[in-house]
């Protein structure tokens, strides 16, 4: 009868361990450092411009939008190119819906 005797892997495990927390190290920084952060904001403000399509004249638009909600003063709807993101970003703090809502609400004009 033979018995085979079971392999030290305690190294490799705690290798493995320490590599992980390594690259968990290193990615955390990446990701939460400022310029990751402000990254990642313009990011997600880029594909809020990109899925904001306004089509035909702004002022007729936001006409149509007064009149469907009387609480959204001129302030509230100044648009500028580009900066789709901060237009729905203050619609959705007086209308209270979410930012998906306020675009398909937008592109629905």
């Amino acid at each position: 009868m033979t018995y085979d005797t079971p392999k030290n892997t305690t190294g490799k495990v705690l290798l493995t361990a320490l590599a992980g927390a390594g690259v968990g190290a290193v990615l955390g920084t990446l990701l939460y450092s400022k310029k990751g952060m402000a990254r990642r904001r313009h990011f997600r403000n880029y594909r809020i411009d990109q899925r904001l399509r306004l089509k035909g004249d702004w002022d007729l638009l936001k006409g149509k939008l007064q009149h469907q909600y009387s609480q959204l003063t001129d302030e509230d709807l100044n648009y500028a190119e580009g900066k789709g993101h901060e237009l729905v970003s203050r619609l959705q703090a007086k209308l209270g819906k979410r930012k998906r809502q306020i675009v398909k609400l937008l592109n629905a004009l």
